[in-house]
């Protein structure tokens, strides 16, 4: 079967569902603290920046920050993003932050 990208748009519908920002993996990244404090700001923009929205990345891809500890447990599977679209289907099967975007 033939992969190709995925249809999960990085949107603020999408960041607002998004189980990112509760993921252990990130829990203790004082990178993704910074960018939290910042993301009314960083939601205000148009196009949004995947650099400066820790959130989504099944649809934007690898973390810019570098401090998670994927040591951690992923959550991807309980979010409400990665069951609409289906991502249980696709590869990675989570862990977006570190190895990229869904692909179906």
């Amino acid at each position: 079967m033939k992969m190709t990208q995925t249809a999960v748009p990085f949107t603020k519908a999408n960041v607002a569902r998004c189980m990112c920002p509760r993921c252990p993996v990130q829990g203790k990244s004082s990178c993704v603290e910074g960018k939290m404090a910042r993301l009314k700001d960083a939601l205000s923009q148009s196009p949004l920046k995947r650099e400066d929205i820790p959130h989504v990345y099944c649809g934007s891809g690898t973390a810019f920050c570098t401090d998670l500890d994927f040591n951690k447990t992923c959550i991807c599977g309980s979010c409400p993003v990665f069951a609409e679209f289906k991502l249980a289907s696709g590869q990675p099967v989570g862990f977006y932050c570190r190895d990229g975007m869904a692909k179906l």
